[in-house]
């Protein structure tokens, strides 16, 4: 059985501050190397906080902007792959809620735009029109953020894709919490695939981020759970573990009934 150390951050970042939230990072990932982590997950828009709409011309960045590459820089003077949420500017006039994955070297391997966009998120951000599984030494890894969680649509396609794990970034916020609780368990035993799912804490405003981080194996057992306590924890993950062969889902999926799923 394959397995891999993942650390998940579940930190409160500071609304519109960049530095303070690289710093946050910064030992973050040291701590994470410390204990022998692989891959540091933080939360959605954990780079500028979460309620920027008015200031995106000034926040967004590319994957080459001033604080990814710092970012990229750290990964790799560490040695450790992270997946980092940030406000991208597409270069297209349009900004997506992001989610890339930067490897040990600080190349960045795959940038996944939230296609799900929750509320408000519609009124500054454009959807993104594409699944992600990026190909990596740690397995194939499948990239979702936040309201994604909710839409079982995408975690199979993910996995019918070729994921051996899948990486959420989260947002979610009081009173939703047993929703994404719920989802990110059933996302992992529906299909037979471990989930990492990373939420922050702290308020915007009327908004308050709920926590409730948590690894999650292909059968569905919780093996981390940070409630609501701001920590970063590092535990091991199992990929491709043996699993009930009497479940098989994806084998026993009867996809030739399946078209009204995509009817409009």
């Amino acid at each position: 059985m394959k397995e891999i150390n993942v650390s998940v951050a579940q930190f409160t970042p500071k609304l519109g501050d960049k530095q303070y939230n690289f710093e946050r990072m910064v030992g973050a990932v040291v701590k994470a190397k410390e204990e022998q982590s692989e891959l540091v997950v933080f939360p959605e828009l954990y780079l500028t906080g979460y309620s920027i709409g008015r200031n995106l011309s000034t926040l967004a960045e590319t994957i080459n902007g001033t604080y990814m590459m710092k970012i990229r820089k750290l990964c790799k003077e560490n040695e450790i792959y992270v997946v980092l949420s940030f406000p991208e500017d597409g270069q297209d006039g349009n900004y997506y809620i992001s989610s890339a994955l930067i490897d040990n070297q600080g190349e960045v391997l795959g940038v996944y735009r939230k296609v799900h966009l929750f509320d408000t998120e519609k009124n500054y951000f454009q959807p993104g029109s594409n699944f992600e599984v990026i190909d990596t030494p740690l397995g194939s890894i499948g990239m979702m953020i936040c309201f994604d969680v909710e839409f079982p649509e995408i975690s199979r396609a993910l996995k019918l894709m070729g994921a051996d794990f899948i990486v959420i970034v989260n947002a979610n916020m009081h009173p939703y919490e047993v929703h994404h609780h719920i989802f990110a368990r059933s996302r992992a035993m529906e299909n037979e695939i471990p989930v990492i799912i990373c939420n922050r804490l702290g308020t915007e405003s009327e908004l308050d981020f709920c926590g409730d981080s948590m690894v999650i194996d292909a059968t569905g057992k919780i093996i981390l759970s940070l409630k609501d306590k701001e920590k970063l924890q590092t535990v091991t993950l199992p990929i491709q573990q043996e699993l009930d062969p009497k479940m098989s889902y994806t084998t026993n999926r009867r996809s030739e009934l399946y078209g009204l799923l995509v009817d409009d």
